[in-house]
């Protein structure tokens, strides 16, 4: 009798084993299924396949809880609904509403309000199961069978060991759902104020510029960008670039001012190998950016001789490497900028005519910062949150005596000065605020008409730059690959600047 006894517990216990482990591996299977959904819907569509699937009934539908409409909302069912969409189920309607309240609830019938899908209609054992998160119900699942009956314990009993990872993964879903429409609300907020490719602001000026850049993105045209020296030609040809069909293109710029002319000659159209002692071959600039943009920064300063070749790439549609013979095809569209008056070069003989008329196909002008004066609290926040997240710096701010300071200010180096002052307070401040004695003078009245602006804006951008370049290498132990680094340029650049400035150790 002890035994038999044993026996029969022994089973027992087994079989209980063997249902948890089956009840275990369900909820694994909804589990893995669920995982990586980011739409609440998904979730739902998923889930009712599943449930018919696995569970071999013939319907499975999903209720979602609409507090404002004061209903629920068909979000999916299996098999799939062909009729239109379902109507909003009142909470006072039948099986379906009361399990609302947060209790399941068996049912031979859903009644009339639930409307449910024709295949569904003629179902005799039904399941409305509330999914709850965070003490409230969310959802509504129910499972439908043919049989009187068919629908029992059992299944109540998997259902609520599987809702809690469905609340779960609606919860996630919803949050993501909500989280990517705030990100898109936020970067259409963000459009207003910064445009293309940092193009910061909101004023008349720039609305304009953007406006501009806008109808260009979309074309192939060959682009000129006027405007003095710091005021963010480079940007306006980005965003030509990335606001159009260049958008996942190479993007390829060089300075023409910071390269001797044979430099630029063979960094721009490439050379072969042999031309001289230990030279390899190597594409240029032009090659690089086949098929997207070729950003020519200051072209007022480029030699004669490199001019003429530029001049042959833009009229046949091919470069020839220094040493070569053998011209390449290739598509590139050229944007060129400069600070400088090539109409007064031309006619003086410092700048080829025919070269200027093809790069003049469109024209952008570039507002200086004083003629956006309203732009620059917006600029100034905008250039101490990437400064402080590169300095790790988080939580700095502007004293509001600070901006007052900065829009009184006059900036002959535009929006490049504004920016490096910027920077030099987060690199030398200490505090958690940065105060008008942290950006320096703050005086200037705005220049008098007779200056020779031109003059007056480089001597500003180099006396800003030759600084800047001496704190990157004072914070990079006079390393100058660090310093490079820091600032966001070449290393051949950065040795070029220096020799410039007299910034090279004797």
């Amino acid at each position: 009798m002890e035994e038999k006894r044993l026996e029969r517990a022994l089973r027992e216990a087994s079989s209980a084993l063997i249902h948890r482990l089956e009840e275990l591996s369900f909820l694994r299977v909804v589990g893995d299924s669920l995982v990586g959904e980011n739409e609440p819907d998904a979730v739902a569509r998923r889930l009712v396949g599943l449930l018919c699937d696995e569970l071999g009934l013939e319907f499975a539908g999903f209720w979602t809880v609409d507090d404002a409409a004061g209903g629920l909302r068909l979000a999916a069912c299996a098999p799939p609904a062909t009729a239109p969409d379902a109507p909003l189920v009142p909470f006072t309607a039948g099986p379906l509403g009361a399990a609302v309240a947060g209790t399941p609830v068996r049912a031979v019938d859903l009644g009339p309000d639930a409307a449910l899908p024709p295949d569904a209609a003629g179902l005799a054992s039904w399941l409305c199961f509330p999914i709850v998160a965070r003490g409230r119900t969310v959802a509504v699942l129910v499972l439908g069978a043919a049989r009187t009956g068919a629908i029992d314990d059992e299944h109540e009993r998997l259902l609520a060991l599987v809702a809690p990872t469905v609340a779960l993964a609606l919860e996630s879903a919803t949050l993501v759902e909500r989280l990517a429409s705030e990100n898109r609300t936020l970067r259409t907020e963000l459009g207003e104020r910064a445009a293309p490719c940092g193009l910061v602001g909101t004023s008349p000026a720039l609305r304009r510029l953007v406006a501009t850049v806008a109808r260009l993105a979309d074309s192939d045209v060959t682009v000129l960008v006027l405007g003095a020296s710091g005021t963010g030609k480079e940007m306006v040809a980005r965003a030509l670039h990335h606001g159009g069909r260049g958008r996942g293109a190479p993007f390829v710029a060089v300075n023409c001012a910071a390269l001797p002319e044979t430099l630029l000659e063979s960094e721009l159209f490439g050379i072969e190998r042999g031309v001289a002692t230990g030279v390899e071959r190597r594409a240029g600039l032009i090659e690089r950016a086949n098929g997207g943009t070729l950003f020519l920064d200051e072209i007022g300063d480029m030699s004669p001789v490199v001019q003429a070749k530029l001049l042959r790439v833009l009229q046949e549609r091919e470069v020839t490497r220094v040493g070569g013979a053998r011209p390449m095809r290739v598509d590139v569209r050229v944007i060129a900028a400069t600070h400088r008056d090539l109409e007064h070069a031309v006619r003086e003989g410092g700048f080829r005519e025919d070269l200027y008329f093809r790069l003049k196909v469109a024209t952008v002008s570039v507002p200086t910062l004083a003629e956006r004066s309203e732009d620059i609290p917006l600029l100034a926040q905008h250039f101490l949150a990437r400064a402080a997240a590169r300095h790790g710096r988080a939580g700095l701010r502007l004293a509001p005596e600070t901006l007052v300071a900065l829009a009184a200010r006059s900036w002959p180096g535009n929006v490049r000065e504004l920016e490096n002052v910027i920077e030099q307070a987060v690199v030398m401040g200490d505090g958690p605020v940065i105060a008008p004695a942290d950006i320096g003078g703050t005086g200037g009245a705005a220049p008098s008409h007779e200056l020779d602006y031109r003059g007056a804006v480089g001597a500003a951008v180099d006396q800003t730059e030759r600084a800047l370049i001496a704190r990157a290498l004072a914070a990079a132990g006079q390393n100058r690959t660090a310093a490079a680094r820091l600032l966001g340029i070449g290393r051949r650049t950065l040795l070029y600047k220096l020799k410039r400035f007299g910034l090279v150790e004797p």
